[in-house]
């Protein structure tokens, strides 16, 4: 399987997996619905992420398509904080049939060493409480619990 940055001919395969990645969350929580009429709205929020200077969509690719997708996002801060150079690792998608095989690390590498190549001085990443495999995972490469994200809907879901 081959590790790289995706491209906008990728698009159609990068919206596939992403949308196998919110259907996969809104079992999790609701805040991950999304509306499936809106194809055209996500793969243009896509689209323009593929050509932010500061986002990386990586992708592994396997001889008839993509198994997989991580979304890596370099941000600066405040120059008054000690780690103000951040690496936010966003939506990862692994292919059910591809887990547990080295894609998800070998896209987290990637990754780390694209945001470490703009200056990041900390990775930073969210994970959902009802998905401890991918809990699991990140804690495995190296990530620790800081704070705890809370969400209230204010609308009804």
């Amino acid at each position: 399987m081959t590790i790289r940055e995706a491209t906008i001919h990728d698009l159609d395969e990068l919206y596939r997996l992403w949308c196998e990645l919110m259907e996969m969350h809104q079992a999790y929580h609701p805040v991950f619905g999304f509306h499936r009429t809106a194809k055209v709205e996500l793969k243009r929020l896509l689209r323009d992420r593929l050509y932010e200077s500061y986002t990386r969509l990586f992708v592994a690719e396997k001889p008839d398509g993509l198994a997989a997708l991580l979304v890596a996002t370099y941000q600066v801060g405040s120059k008054g904080m000690r780690l103000h150079r951040r690496g936010y690792i966003a939506e990862t998608f692994v292919e059910e049939t591809h887990r547990r095989q080295g894609v998800g690390g070998a896209l987290f590498h990637a990754a780390k060493t694209w945001l470490t190549s703009r200056g990041a001085d900390h990775l930073e990443l969210q994970v959902a409480v009802a998905n401890p495999a991918a809990a699991q995972f990140w804690a495995a490469q190296g990530f620790t619990i800081t704070t705890q994200h809370m969400t209230l809907p204010l609308v009804e879901l």
